[in-house]
């Protein structure tokens, strides 16, 4: 598949909540918002947007403090909650004219999801998951056994980390590639032109600390990522799309997902990985124009 760049997509900017959010909006019918995680962009989408833009209206939102979207000040942690994550998202909802939408997300977004469709569950038509992350998942994630996968987590808790990662160009790819290539499937699955492009993302100004605060927000040991609601079961019809070659995720908390869901479908994709929507466009795709049945 050849590689469609950034700048050939349609870009706009929202103000929603005080923050300018960056989004991609391609084609025409019922609303769906495909959410990036870390380490992503909107982009990381590509392969798929086309293909959806024949049945919905594509809205590829970058999250605050990532890609084109703005940061708000870098030292206040409590702006990058996933709390406000999920209330950009809902806003840019209505700033667009949509009472409800189709919602997907992953990765990071897939907490996002697992709050909006129980704060802002009229606006959900229905929502999928890749890579569930549910409420309990943090001692275990955090625990010895898995510390050689979530070590990264603790890292960017300290500045150094930022000033590292963000020293050159060179250090930027070097992190994110580790991450690209390490999730994945398929070790080769990003090609040295994707590569580049989001290298050419994280080298903007702010965006290495930015997806850094996400983790010192809502990942530290000290971290309150779980409100009340959040631990209520959700009735939305879900699919769930799990990826088994993702070294991070099935094994530690796959148990869990049932104790929040009480409609819902999950399919295991045993040569994919972290990034189902690089990895196997064709499958998530097609899962996505299914929600509409």
């Amino acid at each position: 598949m050849a590689v469609k760049r950034p700048e050939e997509f349609s870009h706009h900017e929202a103000k929603v909540n005080g923050v300018n959010i960056h989004y991609v909006m391609e084609g025409s019918g019922p609303p769906l918002v495909i959410m990036h995680g870390w380490p992503g962009f909107w982009w990381e989408w590509y392969k798929c947007i086309d293909e959806l833009a024949k049945d919905f209206t594509v809205i590829a939102p970058d999250m605050r403090g990532y890609g084109d979207s703005e940061k708000p000040p870098l030292d206040d942690l409590s702006q990058y909650h996933l709390d406000r994550t999920t209330d950009d998202h809902a806003a840019l909802l209505e700033h667009l004219g949509h009472d409800k939408a189709y919602m997907v997300g992953h990765d990071y977004s897939a907490i996002v999801m697992h709050k909006f469709v129980r704060k802002y569950k009229d606006k959900t038509i229905k929502a999928m998951i890749m890579d569930p992350i549910p409420p309990d998942i943090e001692v275990r994630y955090l625990s010895v056994p898995h510390f050689p996968e979530s070590w990264y987590s603790q890292y960017h808790q300290l500045d150094m980390a930022v000033e590292l990662v963000d020293s050159s160009r060179e250090a930027t790819q070097i992190y994110f590639k580790h991450f690209l290539s390490h999730w994945s499937y398929n070790k080769d699955l990003v090609t040295p032109e994707e590569l580049e492009i989001y290298t050419d993302n994280f080298v903007k100004p702010g965006n290495v600390h930015g997806g850094f605060n996400y983790y010192r927000a809502n990942l530290s040991l000290t971290s309150a990522l779980w409100t009340p609601l959040d631990r209520t079961i959700s009735d939305v019809p879900h699919t769930i799309l799990w990826g088994m070659g993702d070294p991070v995720i099935p094994s530690v908390w796959s148990d869990l997902v049932a104790q929040w869901h009480n409609n819902y479908t999950i399919e295991y994709v045993p040569d994919g990985g972290h990034f189902l929507m690089m990895e196997k466009p064709d499958i998530v795709i097609d899962r996505i124009r299914r929600m509409k049945d």
